[in-house]
């Protein structure tokens, strides 16, 4: 309800091959374990997240999260959607550009210059929804929110190309090589 999510296979509405920018939405959900002691902190949470995908730059740009979060009780509620608020946008970051680089001698990404962050400029819109069960036993907050976001992302990205990514980051670069993949298997196919 949230979303007003539309029932049915992804991927169902593909766009022209010449269409530049296309559009997809994807889901996921996942229960983030807190703690090694049974019954506390197994928080719920789930997205559902609209992205614009760029098919000559390879760039994807998620534009809305819905995000629900099932934390059980819940203390301090403001808290709480502060907490899944800073999940979205951090793990978002992680999805589509963090990554350390390497060499054979060790880490070659230094100072913060040379790890690449989502900008203010690239931050989706945030739609949250905080499940209220003041009845049971309080599950945490913690990272719970941020779990589902590469699973939800690589869902819409094959809802708007018909195309899966398997590896985070989402970069330009591994998303173009995909798209490329992709287009060649469909040739091949074609030519026999």
């Amino acid at each position: 309800k949230q979303c007003n999510w539309q029932d049915g296979p992804a991927h169902r509405n593909p766009a022209p091959a010449d269409q530049r920018l296309v559009k997809g939405r994807g889901f996921a959900y996942a229960r983030y374990i807190h703690s090694k002691f049974p019954g506390y902190g197994a928080a719920w949470a789930t997205w559902a997240v609209d992205v614009t995908v760029d098919r000559e730059t390879g760039e994807i740009k998620v534009d809305k999260v819905f995000v629900a979060q099932d934390t059980g009780a819940m203390v301090n509620p403001a808290g709480v959607r502060h907490q899944v608020h800073g999940n979205v946008v951090q793990s978002t970051s992680r999805v589509l550009k963090e990554f350390v680089t390497f060499d054979k001698s060790g880490v070659t990404s230094l100072e913060w210059g040379g790890y690449p962050i989502l900008r203010f400029d690239e931050l989706p819109e945030i739609d949250s929804l905080l499940v209220e069960r003041p009845n049971e036993a309080p599950m945490g907050a913690g990272e719970s929110a941020s779990v589902p976001s590469a699973a939800a992302v690589a869902n819409a990205f094959f809802d708007a190309t018909g195309v899966r990514l398997f590896e985070v980051p989402f970069t330009p670069s591994r998303v173009l090589a995909a798209l490329k993949a992709a287009k060649a298997d469909t040739g091949n196919a074609s030519s026999k």
